[in-house]
Order: C-alpha cells, then sequence, then structure tokens
C-alpha cells in the first residue's frame, strides 16, 4: 500500500516537472525571452564630414551603430560644444529602428558664430553621443572638431 501511494506521488512529480519544462520552451520559442538591447547594439564610430569649421558652416555627424538583430524605437542624441556659460550649443535628437548589421544616423548642426555673445570663441570642442534603448543607456562616444572664426 505504501508503495503504491509512493508511485503515485512519483507520477504526479514527473508529469509536473515535465509541465514545467514544457512551459519553459514554449516560452523561450514565443520570443517573451529575448537578449538584452545592450548586447546587441554598440556604437561603432562618431565622426564628423570635416575635422575643422568655420563659423556658421554645417556640420554632419554620422554615429555608425552596429546592432546584432532588428531593433525598434532607439533614441540616439549628439550634444556638446558648451560655451563659457556651460550651455551646450548643440544638441540634437532622434529616434530610429535599427536593423541587423551597420546603421548610420546622421545630424546636421550648423556651427556657432564665434563671439562674445555666444561665449564660443575659436579652438577645439567636444559632443558626445549616447544611445538609449528602454530608459538604459547603451553606448556612449566623444568626438571632437576645431572651431575657426
Amino acid at each position: 500500500m505504501v508503495a503504491d501511494d509512493r508511485y503515485e506521488q512519483m507520477k504526479h512529480i514527473k508529469r509536473l516537472a515535465t509541465a514545467g519544462v514544457l512551459i519553459c520552451v514554449a516560452v523561450m520559442l514565443t520570443g517573451c525571452i529575448t537578449t538584452p538591447i545592450a548586447d546587441s547594439v554598440e556604437i561603432e564610430n562618431v565622426t564628423t564630414d570635416e575635422g575643422t569649421y568655420h563659423s556658421g558652416e554645417i556640420m554632419n555627424i554620422i554615429v555608425l551603430l552596429k546592432s546584432a538583430t532588428d531593433v525598434s524605437g532607439v533614441y540616439t542624441n549628439v550634444s556638446g560644444i558648451t560655451n563659457k556659460r556651460g550651455k551646450n550649443m548643440l544638441f540634437k535628437e532622434t529616434t530610429t529602428n535599427l536593423t541587423r548589421g551597420l546603421n548610420n544616423v546622421t545630424f546636421a548642426y550648423k556651427m556657432p558664430a564665434c563671439s562674445s555673445c555666444s561665449g564660443i570663441s575659436g579652438g577645439t570642442y567636444y559632443f558626445n553621443a549616447s544611445v538609449v534603448y528602454g530608459n538604459v543607456t547603451v553606448g556612449n562616444s566623444t568626438c571632437s572638431v576645431v572651431l575657426k572664426q
């Protein structure tokens, strides 16, 4: 009698374990468990079309992103070129969808005038590119440019 009860308990435990494994497999196959975005998107490079600019010239900024998979709603911004008062003169942002492989995110920015009013003089300036997905910053990169009058 005791052996029969144990046998029935073992069968019940075996059924529960099998059901648990099947549920886990089903969840993984439906895509409910995914690779974290931080592991699948990175900044490959940040460049500008030129290294030296004059007041009022257009600077094209290219943020090259490498994605391991298709991802939607990726936020990218560039900010910097700080004046003497500590204000960032450059701030551009966009939200894009990435495909697997390399993706260009491009920003156009008119360089500020060198003047005491703007708080900008000739010299080397820095800006930062940031990539955010799901409120998590997945990449940062800094680039420098030279501004001449």
